[in-house]
């Protein structure tokens, strides 16, 4: 990696993202990560901490289409349309929230527009939309997402199989799973923490999300992959701003909450 002399960087709060890591040589700043404080960047913090989301019950249909045996060990991603990446970018904040304008985010945006291109998603990306806009995109695209824990029931999904069957498939003709089954979640940092971002290159998570998946998708499953995303991200980063001692030399740990049932491969499709 290029090591470069970082600039003394400014942190200001409320907002969400990520920056780089230093090491201390002959009383200079080493930045490890290209994503350091140069060229008049500055380091910026995103309130962090882990939103919550509420799904509303009945909303998700009891019966689905098998599209992968009951006992396979990954999840199907050769389809001719691999799936969707919706991506929500935020840089302006209605005067209301409080929130100043997150410089740098553009740039996680076009980076990872770029990487699930690659991978074949469908990609569509939003700018500064309204909490509302959201959430008829997101109905739109048959999101549903609950994250409380409590004392509700899942009442599940019926996967069927709709193929010909023959005599010598043995396969289940149907199964049921919980209809919180197959997500793979991951926020940049840990409940009620900052999450960094650098002005110019962008969050410290997305630098190491595209870094690490754009290396390893060929080979690794992606819940792996964001383990080793983590590690980047907290090997590689370290906030540096010397002029506000209570933000310097900080860190920052993703948080990753999976309830797949098999591995998810990303790998080209040849």
């Amino acid at each position: 990696m290029e090591n470069v002399k970082g600039n003394e960087g400014e942190a200001v709060e409320g907002q969400v993202q990520q920056a780089s890591q230093n090491t201390r040589s002959n009383g200079e700043e080493n930045h490890l990560d290209s994503g350091g404080t140069t060229n008049g960047a500055t380091e910026e913090v995103d309130a962090g901490g882990q939103g919550t989301t509420s799904g509303e019950p009945g909303l998700v249909s009891n019966l689905a289409r098998m599209s992968t045996a009951a006992e396979s060990f990954r999840y199907a991603t050769s389809h001719k349309k691999r799936g969707h990446c919706v991506i929500f970018n935020h840089r302006y904040f209605d005067r209301v929230t409080g929130l100043g304008e997150r410089n740098g985010t553009d740039r996680d945006r076009d980076q990872v527009k770029m990487l699930f291109s690659q991978l074949e998603f469908d990609v569509k990306v939003y700018d500064n939309l309204t909490v509302k806009e959201i959430q008829e995109i997101l109905q739109d695209c048959k999101c549903n997402l609950a994250a409380c824990r409590g004392e509700g029931l899942d009442s599940g999904v019926n996967l069927v199989r709709t193929r010909h069957i023959d005599e010598i498939d043995s396969g289940r003709l149907a199964y049921k799973i919980p209809t919180t089954a197959d997500f793979l979640i991951c926020w940049s940092t840990v409940p009620g923490h900052y999450s960094w971002r650098n002005t110019t290159n962008g969050s410290w998570f997305m630098q190491s999300l595209v870094h690490v998946l754009s290396k390893e998708v060929a080979h690794e499953d992606l819940l792996s992959i964001m383990t080793n995303v983590n590690r980047h991200m907290i090997l590689n980063f370290e906030s540096n701003t010397p002029s506000q001692q209570h933000m310097h030399g900080k860190k920052q740990s993703a948080s990753i909450v999976s309830t797949l049932m098999r591995k998810v491969f990303l790998s080209p499709k040849y």
